[in-house]
């Protein structure tokens, strides 16, 4: 693998723990100095690029499972706290975003594909998987079973949420402004966060037992809406708690460049660039028709339909405040439809490829 932290049986030492708490504040201070320079997004932006630099040294150290799972718990129930009546306005148009978005993953991926072989000269089989806006511990595995470059092709997806972290917020606010302050004022007691947490994390394990994609902030987030909704939980999560939830997100981002390839990286710097600047054009294009056929935010749109992490455009969703639920609910569909539909693309290319 060209990066990402390793997995193995070791027990927890003294070590891990020291190596976790120096990357957590890394993350921590990235995210102050982004926010002090008022970059939107900055909380989750600065803890991403804040470790990638400690990795780029050598000294970050990749995030346990239980931190993992309390950020994207935060963020989920985060998430839920802003569910109110008016929610799901737009869920009656959700048919036709979701075709429109199909057919955005589509010219996406070509768009994207299109730089690589063309410019890049790769093989159409590698440029088609680098450019497959997916999961990318699928598309690397699918890609090691064809004998592709499975490096390179980790690199490139890897690169894209990076890149997509911090250059989406840019955008939306320059289409559509600073985000506004959102109107609920009250927040929920420490009590009540306690418990909101403690069983949205439970509703994420059980989803991830079940191996529902994005398990642990779906169901944080399914089960915070419900509580607030119903009106359990009175106010919505305290900043504090999504700010925390950012960092840890960030950072587990970032981690994920412990013993990367920077060599490598350097060496397809500019196709990773390129090709992730032709597939966000053409999303842009797409949140454009959204927002103007379909009744949608373009920042909503376009964060539903960026080539991005579905953990870490939900999170920015939330950040700047567009409708977490439209993109939770549209990055979701989109791990649905590729997964269902690599295996046919890769049936045809590895014959067509004589393989």
């Amino acid at each position: 693998m060209a990066g990402g932290a390793k997995t193995d049986s070791k027990p927890y030492t003294l070590m891990d723990a020291a190596g976790e708490a120096l990357t957590l504040a890394v993350g921590a201070l990235g995210a102050m100095f982004f926010i002090y320079l008022h970059v939107p997004g900055g909380s989750m932006s600065g803890s991403v690029v804040a470790v990638t630099l400690l990795a780029v040294f050598g000294w970050a150290k990749g995030l346990g499972r239980p931190l993992q799972i309390l950020g994207l718990g935060s963020i989920g129930v985060a998430i839920g706290s802003v569910v109110g009546p008016d929610t799901f306005n737009n869920v009656a148009n959700y048919p036709a975003t979701m075709a429109l978005m199909a057919l955005c993953v589509l010219c996406m991926t070509l768009a994207s594909a299109a730089v690589w072989r063309y410019l890049m000269g790769w093989p159409a089989s590698m440029a088609v998987l680098a450019s497959v806006p997916g999961s990318m511990g699928y598309i690397v595995s699918v890609s090691m079973s064809m004998g592709a470059d499975a490096a390179k092709i980790a690199v490139v997806q890897m690169s894209r949420v990076i890149f997509l972290v911090t250059i989406l917020p840019w955008i939306i606010v320059w289409e559509q402004g600073l985000p506004s302050v959102l109107p609920h004022q009250i927040y929920d007691s420490p009590a009540t966060v306690a418990w909101v947490l403690a069983g949205g994390i439970a509703a994420g394990l059980l989803f991830l037992r079940f191996s529902i994609p994005g398990g642990i902030i779906l169901g944080a987030m399914i089960f915070s809406g419900s509580v607030h909704y119903a009106g359990v939980a009175p106010g919505r999560t305290p900043t504090w708690l999504m700010d925390v939830g950012q960092v840890v997100l960030g950072a587990w981002v970032g981690s994920r460049f412990v013993g990367f390839d920077w060599s490598l990286f350097l060496r397809i710097i500019m196709g990773a660039v390129l090709s992730i600047c032709a597939a966000l054009s053409v999303s842009i294009g797409f949140a454009w028709l959204a927002s103007k056929f379909l009744g949608v935010s373009f920042g909503a749109a376009l964060i539903g339909y960026s080539p991005g992490g579905q953990e870490a455009m939900v999170a920015l969703a939330l950040v700047l405040a567009v409708d977490p639920i439209f993109v939770a609910t549209h990055h979701l569909g989109r791990y649905f439809l590729i997964n269902m539909t690599l295996p046919f693309i890769v049936a045809w290319m590895r014959r067509a490829e004589g393989k």
